[in-house]
Formats: structure tokens, sequence, C-alpha cells
């Protein structure tokens, strides 16, 4: 039986906050968003998902991807929801990433422009930057309660996100 609750290891961050962008793609009425670049050693490994969320996870257990697949006009629009704005930047892992994702509530503000994916409530949040738009919520087990997408845009035939992708590898070209 999996565990209701997701387990994260969270250590001070070895580098820059990642790239990171969510794209709404209009035809199949999902979000997608892409976190760091996928190289030849970040790539998907293992997943954790429930019947709308998906999480792709690296070799190490950090997260590279997450589609939610429950359309934008089925999330639960809440008037008071506002990105957090005390957020510190880590290192975060996943730590039981064969476990299944627990229930989920999608909400958004009233614009559509932050998402938020609760897992469980938490009157005394912790969060932490793991892309530029990004955030992890946890409690102070360090068990996760939410994931928070803090910007996205609407894409078509996955142009946005392509040319997202381009530019990460051209930037990431120009390191190496």
């Amino acid at each position: 039986m999996p565990s209701s609750k997701i387990q994260l290891r969270i250590s001070t961050p070895t580098g820059p906050v990642k790239s990171g962008r969510g794209f709404y793609q209009l035809d199949e009425e999902s979000l997608f968003v892409q976190i760091g670049l996928f190289t030849e050693k970040k790539h998907f490994f293992n997943y954790l998902e429930n019947d709308c969320v998906l999480f792709d996870l690296d070799r190490t257990g950090q997260l590279i991807f997450i589609e939610i697949s429950k359309a934008k006009r089925h999330w639960i629009i809440d008037d008071f929801l506002t990105s957090p704005t005390d957020a510190e930047t880590a290192d975060i892992r996943w730590l039981n990433f064969r476990e299944k994702l627990p229930d989920v509530l999608i909400k958004t503000d009233n614009n559509f422009e932050i998402v938020k994916l609760e897992f469980q409530k938490n009157n005394s949040p912790l969060y932490f930057i793991i892309s530029e738009s990004v955030l992890v919520e946890t409690d102070h087990a360090h068990s996760l309660t939410a994931v928070w997408v803090t910007s996205y845009e609407e894409d078509a035939g996955g142009q946005y996100i392509k040319r997202f992708r381009r530019r990460q590898r051209r930037a990431k070209s120009y390191l190496d």
C-alpha cells in the first residue's frame, strides 16, 4: 500500500537556480512544466503519479518534469491564492519515488496564472525554490505538502516549449 506522504531530502543547493517553465498545451488541455535541461546524465528515470498529475524524476531523485492532465477549466479557483514570497533555494530529492502520489487538489488564482498542487493541508509551510517557476512546499518533517507553478504560458502545438528547450540547449552549449 502506498505511503500517504512523500518524503524529501532538502539540502543546500550546489549550483544556480535551474531554468524552468510551464506550458499549458491548448490542444491537449494539459500543463507541462520542464525543470532544468534534459541531458545525457539528467533524464527520466522514474515517476510518481496519480489520476491527474505525473512527476518525472531523474536517477538521483530530482524532479525534472511535471504533467497535469486535468484541464484547467476543472481546476479549483481560489480567490486568495498568491505565490509564496518567503521561499529559499534548495536541492530537493524525492526519497520514495517508486510510490504513488497521494490525491491532489489543483488550485489556481482568478487569472489562471498560478497553480498549486495541494497534497495535504499545511498550517506551517516551508517553501523551497527548485526552478525559476516551481516551488516545493513541505511541512517541518520535510514531507511534501504542495508543489507550486508560479507562471506558465499557453502553448498551441508545442511551439513555445520547443523554443524553450532549444534556447536551453543553446545556452548550455556556451557553458560547456
